[in-house]
């Protein structure tokens, strides 16, 4: 993730919930406030670790269900040593499926 220049494709400002967490199950539920097709940042005060997989499932009317495997990229915290305030999370092996849902719900914001 990193910085814009880094970035693979254009993130959009959303705000929506996510349920996420460490398997299938996504046991938690959190925001999401930005969004491209290769990742998102969800804003979460749970504490996660670089390089940390994830598994985030997306629900809206646009697109359905999208689930997706993401990776923790970028931890954000206001100050050092404060709990975290977000992850940049890079989604991985993302099926043709879930792309296309995935830019139907980008598309939605423009």
């Amino acid at each position: 993730m990193g910085s814009i220049e880094q970035r693979r494709h254009p993130r959009l400002n959303v705000e929506f919930f996510a349920d996420w967490g460490w398997g299938p199950e996504c046991e938690y539920y959190d925001k999401v406030t930005s969004l491209s097709i290769s990742g998102c940042f969800l804003a979460t005060k749970r504490e996660l670790n670089s390089g940390q997989e994830i598994y985030i499932k997306l629900t809206g009317e646009v697109a359905g269900t999208i689930n997706l495997k993401g990776v923790v990229r970028h931890l954000l915290r206001v100050m050092e040593g404060a709990r975290p305030t977000g992850a940049g999370i890079e989604f991985v092996n993302v099926s043709v499926e879930s792309e296309r849902k995935l830019q139907a719900v980008l598309d939605s914001y423009r």
